[in-house]
Formats: C-alpha cells, sequence, structure tokens
C-alpha cells in the first residue's frame, strides 16, 4: 500500500511551514485530525464491505506518512485484514464501526519533529443481529516528521495494556494458519448453543456443582451487571475502586465480590486469602490474589475451590473467567491477563469483558486469534 501526499482539506490541516509557523490551536488541531484519520481508517479494515468503512479506509491509506513508517502501516493494515477474515470464520462479522479520537493534552513540538497523545474510543456493530456493540478504550501516542510544507506521521505507540490487547498484530503464515482454524472450531463448538450457560438466573449455583466449594448461591446478574458498567466507563476511570497499573485482575475480583464471592482475610501475599481495601500507600489496597492473574489463579481454583476448570471455549457460560498467558509478559506457563464472559453473539460466541484495556464484549474469536502461538488459555466455571 504505498504511501500517498495529502490533497485538499487535509493538506491545509496539516500544512506548517517553517516560515509561517502555525498557532498553537491549528497546530493540535492539525495533528488531532491526523490521528483521528489513521485510527478511523486502521479499524475500519475490519468492518465488511461498507461504503463509509471503505471511505475510511481510504483516507488512512491516503495519509502522508514518514518511510521508515510505511511498512508498519502496511503490516498494520494487513493485520486488520487477517483479523477479519480470522472472524468471518469463526462467525463473527462487523457492520460499522464509529472510532473517535481526542487529545490527552497539548502536542509537544521540537524542531522537525512532533509528538501528541490521544485518546482511542471505538464502537464495533455486529452485522446482522440485534447484539451489543463491542467498544474499547485505549491511549496512543503518535509521532510525526516535518517533510516541506507538512507533517508525516512516523509512529503510534499504544500506552495501554499488554501486547496485541488493544492493536492486533500481523500474523505470520504459520500463526495465520493455526488461527484460522483454531476459529472454525471455535465456530464449531460455539454453534452447540443450547448447551450454553448465557443467562445468569439459569447458572447452578455452587453448591450444587461437584468439586465446588459448598458456599452460598452468586448472583451471576450483579457480576455481569458490574463488568458491563464499567468495563468501559463513561466518563473515563469512574470507577468505584482505585484501579491499578494493570487493573484487569482487579477489575475482575471488583465483579467477583459484587456478584457475592466473599473476602478471606489474612496476610497479602497469602494464596490462601483474596481482599481488597483499597486503604492508601504504604499499606497493600488488596491482596497479591485479588490484583495479580496467577495469584488469583492459586487462590479461586487451588485454595477456595471456588472455580473449576472446563474443557475449553466451547463450554463457557455467562460470568465466567477466561485467563491466558502472554510471551514477554507474564512469567512462563503463568496467566498474564484475566477477563469475563459478560455477553454472546447471537452465534454463540462469548464476549469478553476486561481493564488494560478498557474493553467490553469483545469477541472470543479475535482474542485467540492474537494468542494462538502456545500460548496457554484457561477457562473457569465461577
Amino acid at each position: 500500500m504505498a504511501a500517498a501526499a495529502v490533497t485538499g482539506l487535509a493538506a491545509t490541516l496539516l500544512a506548517i511551514g517553517p516560515a509561517h509557523a502555525a498557532a498553537p490551536a491549528a497546530e493540535e488541531s492539525a495533528l488531532l485530525d491526523a490521528a483521528q484519520t489513521y485510527l478511523a481508517g486502521e479499524n475500519a479494515v475490519t468492518v465488511d464491505g461498507g461504503g463509509a468503512a471503505a471511505n475510511a479506509t481510504r483516507k488512512a491509506a491516503g495519509l502522508d506518512v514518514a518511510g521508515a513508517f510505511r511498512k508498519v502501516r502496511d503490516d498494520r493494515m494487513e493485520a486488520r485484514e487477517q483479523l477479519r477474515g480470522i472472524n468471518e470464520l469463526a462467525g463473527v462479522r462487523y457492520s460499522a464501526v464509529d472510532t473517535d479520537v481526542t487529545a490527552t493534552g497539548r502536542p509537544h513540538t521540537e524542531g522537525d519533529t512532533a509528538r501528541i497523545g490521544v485518546r482511542e474510543h471505538t464502537k464495533y456493530t455486529f452485522a446482522g443481529a440485534q447484539d451489543d456493540p463491542y467498544s474499547y478504550t485505549v491511549r496512543h501516542e503518535l509521532s510525526f516528521t516535518r517533510s516541506g510544507d507538512a507533517w508525516q506521521l512516523a509512529r503510534i505507540t499504544t500506552d495501554d495494556g499488554p501486547a496485541n490487547l488493544a492493536a492486533p498484530s500481523k500474523l505470520g503464515p504459520a500463526e495465520l494458519t493455526a488461527a484460522r482454524k483454531a476459529a472454525k472450531e471455535l465456530r464449531a463448538g460455539a454453534a452447540d448453543g443450547e448447551k450454553k450457560i448465557t443467562d445468569p438466573a439459569r447458572k447452578p449455583s455452587p453448591k450444587n456443582r461437584t468439586g465446588a466449594r459448598p458456599l452460598a448461591s452468586y448472583d451471576y446478574s450483579a457480576m455481569v451487571d458490574f463488568a458491563t458498567k464499567y468495563a468501559e466507563p463513561e466518563p473515563e476511570d469512574n470507577v468505584p475502586y482505585d484501579r491499578d497499573e494493570n487493573d484487569c485482575t482487579n477489575f475482575v475480583s471488583q465483579a467477583l465480590a459484587a456478584g457475592g464471592w466473599e473476602r478471606e482475610l489474612g496476610w497479602y501475599r497469602s494464596d490462601s486469602v483474596w481482599w481488597y481495601t483499597g486503604a492508601p500507600w504504604p499499606l497493600p489496597p488488596h491482596s497479591y490474589t485479588w490484583g495479580g492473574a496467577p495469584n488469583w489463579q492459586r487462590f479461586a481454583r487451588d485454595e477456595s475451590k471456588r472455580v473449576y476448570e472446563l474443557s475449553g471455549p466451547s463450554s463457557l457460560g455467562i460470568a465466567d473467567v477466561v485467563q491466558f498467558e502472554i510471551f514477554g509478559y507474564s512469567d512462563p506457563g503463568q496467566p498474564g491477563h484475566t477477563m469475563m464472559v459478560t455477553d454472546f453473539t447471537s452465534d454463540w460466541m462469548p464476549k469478553m469483558s476486561y481493564h488494560t484495556t478498557d474493553t467490553l464484549n469483545r469477541p472470543l474469536s479475535e482474542i485467540l486469534a492474537q494468542h494462538n502461538t502456545g500460548e496457554k488459555f484457561w477457562y473457569f466455571r465461577t
């Protein structure tokens, strides 16, 4: 995909000649407009057909970029094309996408370089159904270099979350083959809808499950209500607790507590306790098991036996918990991310909600596609 010079209105917005430097407000508008154009067009690649999506992608392809970024841009676009194809094999299609980009501060310029931080809010509409949309919020920093009278996009750095949780990566041939195979298998399992527990009221209580700890019944509706309300809160960060820097397991623990999981007090490093106080530093705000993915697993599965492992994603029900390993982020063989099933598509694909990044109802097919290179997954009945 060759880079093309920006023309028309976009060129006017981006033109900042050295002999007549633009005012700060105009410069911010130019950089923000470029960020909006690029991110909206990139996201539109994953949408089926449609004039609006195709037009957004054409605008992004026409944005002037630095030479070193051209291959990166092409790989990023191809990663989304791959994801669209994988989603289709899994029975997931989008009919529209809406991306809104806002600045998180004033741009920083120095000589022939500029940087701007942005907050991206994107919402995907599922095709051919009344499914609730999938949406997320994530922060980026975009860097630009001056070329003649214009700014060229030179780099995008995503600030939130481990790799692949906010932006897909291009898959190699073997990875793509494996991801396509997994998508087909996931669709075949998801199609067995009568075995799905999609209604919180129908989910068996722990006292009726073999191997689970005989506690009082949980309120799965309350778990899902909490998770869907605060997965992607508006205004940003109005969650009723103190976030961790990596907040995924803290978020899921808060949802489980909302549904009746009782706290277990004790030394904050012990795997047999599970509690949150929100105490200010230097006191620990919660136990390691409340906010750490591997610690939560050891408490929930091994110590308290509040969960048990399922055979795979096709067995997932509402308010169940999924964890997975992330190469280069979590310790080998240990989970690096925690999320909760908060909905299903009309074709019974589980939708996942989580923090880091703030994400509501993301199809599991997308997550498996990006983490299908030997990274281990755990599926837990709560």
